[in-house]
């Protein structure tokens, strides 16, 4: 894997047996949850990542040399219905995702800050119910470069600019100019300003183009 990890983080990883714990920082609209695959909490980066253990995985992350998209499945399983239902009405998609590996030590303390493998945003996310075993949850993630083949279905009005950023008066002014005649590179006739100079053709036709 070609990616900068720290020193002490690389010489573990070199080492035939090393305990590996994967972080998923999810960005959802009502706040950003952070959770890893393993079990208790770790506390790194300001933020308390809560472990799912044998309740949650994450899919193999993927990376070539090539520019193709990589897309990545994370699963979390044994959820009351309350907290699946909520999890499904939440506005989650394009919102980001970033991965984190981090490698902990013989007593199960982390080895230096975890290394960012892989960065992108929500597509899907599906539920199954279950029986006995409670409800589970999968959310596929696409990579950044899936972006360029994402439709954002934006609207440019004011009322949608809003939405996307409270204050900005970008497109304020907008209907003011809808189907205006707008004279580019010229002042309007009968007006004063700047504009291209009026050329009088009188003043042309006594040259001689003969002449050298």
């Amino acid at each position: 894997m070609s990616r900068g990890f720290p020193t002490a983080v690389a010489t573990a990883l070199a080492q035939q047996n090393v305990a590996i714990v994967t972080f998923a920082k999810l960005e959802f609209p009502s706040g950003t949850v952070y959770l890893h695959n393993s079990l208790g909490s770790y506390t790194w980066g300001g933020q308390e990542w809560l472990g799912v253990g044998d309740l949650g995985s994450i899919s193999q992350v993927e990376e070539g040399l090539d520019v193709s998209p990589y897309a990545i499945t994370l699963t979390l399983s044994g959820l009351d219905a309350t907290i699946s239902g909520a999890a499904l009405t939440e506005d989650y998609y394009l919102h980001n995702v970033t991965v984190y590996l981090g490698v902990l030590d013989t007593d199960d303390v982390l080895i230096d800050t975890p290394t960012q493998i892989w960065a992108g945003f929500m597509d899907q996310m599906n539920m199954t119910v279950g029986a006995d075993g409670g409800d589970a949850i999968q959310l596929v993630a696409e990579s950044e470069l899936s972006r360029f083949n994402k439709s954002l279905n934006l609207m440019y009005t004011n009322t949608a600019q809003q939405e996307r950023s409270t204050g900005d008066l970008f497109f304020n002014f907008l209907h003011r100019i809808e189907g205006a005649k707008i004279n580019w590179g010229s002042r309007k006739p009968g007006s004063a300003g700047l504009g291209a100079p009026k050329i009088d053709t009188d003043d042309y036709k006594n040259i001689d183009l003969t002449s050298t």
